[in-house]
């Protein structure tokens, strides 16, 4: 029995005016939020820009979870993650195990837009929408957090 792949992946939660943007993907049958795997060489935090890039047109800017800045000759602070899941991911091809890191993020420039290469629709969503939605149960619950985060923080974005 061979051993699972393991992947680093990097997604983003894309807030404005209440709502969050979502892909319906082609792979998975799913609604989530814009990701996808890092590539070698690549910051985590960059990944999550472009994959927000590449699957919505919008481009963003990432919003720090955290409020911890260190700047060393030797070691510099990165965007912090809204949170950081390990998933597990059934491809039909094979499954991999996922260490998600899910950034928080508002858009600066673009227009909405289908990527039909990985996606079937796209749409801004409400909490109350997201509530109904048919989606993984681990993504719902991330939404429904950062919504609460939101909320009790609202200059978070």
């Amino acid at each position: 029995m061979s051993e699972i792949k393991k992947c680093i992946t990097a997604s983003c939660i894309i807030y404005k005016e209440g709502k969050v943007v979502l892909v319906h993907h082609k792979k998975l049958g799913i609604w989530i939020y814009p990701g996808g795997h890092v590539d070698p060489g690549e910051h985590p935090h960059d990944a999550a820009q472009r994959e927000a890039l590449e699957e919505t047109g919008l481009k963003v800017e990432l919003v720090s979870c955290g409020d911890i800045t260190i700047r060393t000759n030797d070691a510099i602070s990165l965007p912090m993650p809204f949170t950081i899941l390990q998933e597990y991911v059934p491809y039909q091809t094979g499954a991999h195990l996922h260490f998600d890191l899910i950034y928080a993020a508002k858009p600066v420039s673009g227009e909405l837009r289908l990527a039909k290469d990985e996606a079937t629709d796209i749409g801004w969503f409400s909490k109350e929408e997201i509530e109904k939605l048919d989606t993984l149960d681990n993504i719902k619950q991330v939404l429904l957090a950062f919504f609460a985060k939101c909320k009790l923080a609202e200059n978070i974005i």
